[in-house]
């Protein structure tokens, strides 16, 4: 089975996110499951065209080639061609390759409203990148390259109608779990309350919420793990918050490279997320595996109310820093840890994904009669 993944990022060279992460857990994978492997990314300023990760062959690509280039697919004659995100890349490959099997999982599906709030909690330079990226993302083609998918599938089933009604698709689409690594444990948790952050420096994640909260919490310690896109944000957290004393700012992890991003959150009680939107992000199961609470305004498919606490936005900063008092002091954050472990350990573990893969992969070259 030769397998092309058609990736918006992958894990490697610099570049560490939650869509990248999946994409290179996946690959891998699929890999010690007997498979080729072909991966398709925008080229990082450290990466060679051609790249071995994990068994895969990664292919980067100039952002006029994901934009326009057909040949690559073409030329790598795979079996199937599964986009992790719709995108004009996605198009494209799919037009080149007829008669193979075009697979769509669309992870973070956004509305007009979803992409409001993206471009009004966005830094001034990323909001004039929003055309190229909606275009990317988001136009015409893409929304035919859904539509014409052999299959097109979710992480999770909240996600489900949404995705049909914003591509107009016949039927809901189907159930394709991203892989979370789950380590054995045990997770020995520090005596200190710890809480954490975990994400991107950017505006539409607020880390200025959870830098206030550090301030008014000196009894609590927090770890800040990641970095702003925009240097100018970066400076200005950096010059109001890095020096608080129960503060340590990490910086961006590599959690394939670097065995400290697993350490802090097995010794972590609770991820404070702030974020104004989410899919089902990454974060939140990355910390769920390691049986950390979650505290968040978001609860995407009802994730933070069965597995921690959803804030309430109306009380700002002062009610951030309430429910969090409350997890830590009734010791409730340990009951919900546990509970995120058990449900992604069963529904979101490598092994449960790449069976499910490979089941989704099988039925549909058996359809197509490839193979």
């Amino acid at each position: 089975m030769k397998i092309c993944l058609i990736c918006n990022q992958i894990a490697a060279w610099g570049k560490i996110g939650g869509f990248g992460t999946n994409a290179r857990r996946l690959g891998g994978a699929l890999v010690e499951r007997g498979a080729e492997v072909h991966a398709v990314v925008l080229r990082r300023p450290e990466q060679r065209k051609v790249e071995e990760l994990d068994g895969m062959t990664v292919h980067g690509q100039s952002t006029l080639e994901v934009l326009l280039a057909t040949d690559l697919y073409r030329d790598l004659d795979a079996d199937i061609y599964h986009a992790l995100e719709p995108t004009t890349a996605a198009a494209n490959a799919f037009a080149a390759t007829p008669g193979r099997v075009h697979l769509v999982t669309s992870m973070d599906p956004r509305d007009s409203h979803d992409w409001r709030v993206e471009f009004r909690n966005a830094t001034w330079s990323r909001r004039l990148k929003t055309p190229l990226q909606y275009y990317y993302e988001n136009g015409r083609r893409v929304h035919a390259a859904v539509r014409a998918a052999d299959g097109v599938y979710v992480e999770a089933e909240f996600l489900q109608q949404k995705t049909r009604d914003l591509y107009g698709l016949s039927e809901a689409p189907g159930l394709l779990p991203k892989p979370v690594a789950v380590p054995g444990g045990p997770f020995v948790k520090d005596e200190r309350p710890l809480c954490v952050f975990l994400g991107r420096f950017d505006p539409r994640k607020r880390p200025e919420l959870f830098f206030e909260v550090v301030k008014r919490m000196p009894d609590v310690d927090f770890v800040a793990i990641g970095r702003a896109h925009d240097a100018t944000y970066q400076s200005h957290l950096e010059r109001h918050y890095f020096d608080l004393p129960n503060l340590t700012v990490t910086g961006i992890l590599d959690g394939f490279a670097n065995p400290q991003l697993h350490e802090i959150l097995s010794r972590a009680w609770i991820l404070v997320h702030p974020a104004a939107r989410e899919g089902l992000p990454t974060a939140f199961q990355e910390a769920s595996a390691r049986e950390v609470a979650i505290l968040a305004y978001v609860d995407p498919g009802d994730y933070v109310s069965k597995f921690g606490r959803v804030a309430s936005e109306d009380r700002g900063v002062q009610g951030l820093e309430s429910d969090l008092r409350e997890l830590i002091d009734s010791g409730a954050w340990r009951a919900m840890g546990v509970a995120g472990r058990e449900y992604n350990l069963r529904h979101h573990s490598i092994p449960v994904s790449t069976e499910r893969h490979f089941q989704v992969y099988e039925r549909h070259l058996e359809q197509k009669h490839i193979g």
